[in-house]
């Protein structure tokens, strides 16, 4: 390697942990990685509590209609608001909300990354650790109270092992297991089925609904599409390493999409034929499969949430960089600041985590659907996909994204719009609910609420005041259009 050479590769690492714009010549996933990283981030054992939560509103027939149906919607949504720009621009969520909350204001894009990918990761450790437990029961090693948190917090120490050498790791490691774990979704869906009968799965009735059935089943859409959306904070850091939008497409729709309601339709089936298990198939697999299947299947299910951990803790910590104080510390510095928090979580609260699922559900859909109202009105409609990449790391009134001191007042106000639309809609907490709901979902008029707020608050206030850029996209000449 010739001196030159190195000081590239330098820069390109440095492009990748501190979230800089990635050229296309230098983005190496093709669309089997894409996949294959998107298979291995949705498929993990929070797929199978997801669809034990829809078991609670639906039986199978309709259950499993309502989860490919909420994956796709949710999934939509994404591929709109985070794939075009994150591909075009090889830039991660956060700074591809620069334009939408001002230079300043994307530490909130920082903060919901952040909460998302901490969320989820803390679960897939407790989840880790169940799985361990179940493993040792299942050699007759009686479960002890400090174990799940203890195998959990090592679960995550593992993940910070291998995320050292930042993405490199990352696309190996999904590369090796996405196949196997989706494979290993449905050979525990068979077993189910096998074991207890086609007929005893069709006629189980649902563990709790509400008794009127549009609720039940707009509840279940309701699941499934937030829980897509939170993909939010994972797919910029993913397709930015993708040459083109058209290559990371699909790869995203069946990977992050599909590959979520597949696992949940292994969930939601367990959930119906073993109603005290809530999906998690670490509290069945030994009894219903044997110990060999049983062992076997956890064994791939604890590799199955390291891989999908690794990447939301990646995309956490690349999120993370671009806070000034954090990016002066070195990549295993900030990872280990990333992953902390989920240590401590998984290993001290493990029961309290496990036991309010449901509120960080709503949390999900509360957070995202109005950001991705907000981006797909703002990149499509406002600025016709054209982005000022130097704005984006112009941390003064120089970028055209500085607004009022860094902060975009109406992308902020648009967010509450949403989240108050939300929070009419449905209570996050209890799941209780305000008509018309039971058509609409919570989500959805959330990000409608929230684009229509924006653009209204862009077009009559930003677009006037000179705020935003939005002047030089709209006096663009048709050649500068097309570049």
């Amino acid at each position: 390697m010739t001196k030159h050479d190195d000081i590239a590769a330098q820069v390109d690492t440095q492009a990748l942990q501190d979230g800089l714009p990635l050229p296309r010549e230098k983005r190496p996933w093709s669309p089997f990685t894409i996949f294959s990283t998107s298979v291995a981030t949705a498929i993990a054992t929070w797929c199978f509590i997801i669809g034990g939560f829809v078991s609670y509103f639906l039986p199978a027939g309709t259950g499993t209609l309502a989860i490919v149906a909420g994956s796709l919607v949710g999934i939509l949504f994404i591929v709109l608001a985070c794939l075009p720009v994150s591909s075009k621009y090889g830039v991660d969520v956060v700074a591809a909300s620069k334009p939408q909350l001002g230079i300043r204001g994307s530490g909130f894009s920082i903060l919901l990354v952040y909460s998302a990918t901490l969320g989820w990761n803390v679960y897939l450790f407790v989840l880790l650790g169940r799985a361990v437990t179940a493993i040792l029961g299942g050699f007759g090693i009686p479960e002890q109270p400090w174990m799940v948190g203890a195998f959990g917090a090592v679960g995550a120490l593992v993940v910070l092992v291998l995320l050292r050498n930042g993405a490199t790791n990352v696309r190996k490691f999904a590369v090796t297991l996405s196949l196997a774990v989706l494979g290993l979704s449905l050979v525990i869906m068979i077993m189910l089925i096998s074991v207890a009968g086609w007929d005893a799965l069709v006629s189980a009735p649902a563990v709790a609904p509400w008794g009127d059935f549009a609720i039940d089943w707009t509840s279940s859409l309701e699941v499934l599409i937030a829980s897509n959306l939170s993909w939010w904070a994972y797919t910029g850091a993913m397709v930015r390493n993708s040459p083109s939008a058209r290559a990371s497409l699909w790869p995203v729709v069946f990977g992050l999409g599909l590959a979520v309601g597949i696992g949940s339709l292994t969930g939601l089936y367990g959930g119906l034929l073993q109603p005290d298990s809530g999906g998690d198939p670490t509290q069945y697999l030994v009894d219903v499969g044997g110990p060999v299947f049983g062992i076997t299947a956890l064994v791939f299910i604890v590799l199955a949430n390291i891989g999908t951990a690794l990447v939301g803790a990646y995309a956490s910590t690349i999120a993370f960089r671009q806070l000034r104080v954090v990016k002066k510390l070195t990549w295993v510095q900030s990872t280990l600041i990333a992953i902390l928090p989920a240590v401590i979580l998984a290993g001290f609260f493990a029961d309290f985590v496990f036991a309010n699922f449901g509120v960080f559900l709503g949390f999900l859909g509360l957070a995202f659907a109005p950001m991705c109202g907000i981006q797909i009105v703002d990149y499509f409609i406002l600025r016709h996909q054209r982005l000022d990449v130097a704005s984006l790391y112009t941390h003064d009134r120089r970028s055209q994204y500085w607004y009022w001191g860094g902060f975009n007042l109406v992308g902020f106000v648009a967010f509450i719009a949403g989240v108050a639309a939300y929070l009419y809609l449905l209570d996050p907490i209890s799941y209780e609910s305000r008509p018309p709901f039971q058509y609409t979902t919570a989500t959805i008029p959330a990000l409608i609420v929230a684009g229509l707020v924006y653009w209204i608050g862009s077009r009559f206030v930003n677009v006037p005041l000179g705020k935003g850029g939005y002047t030089r996209v709209h006096s663009a000449s048709p050649v500068d259009q097309k570049r």
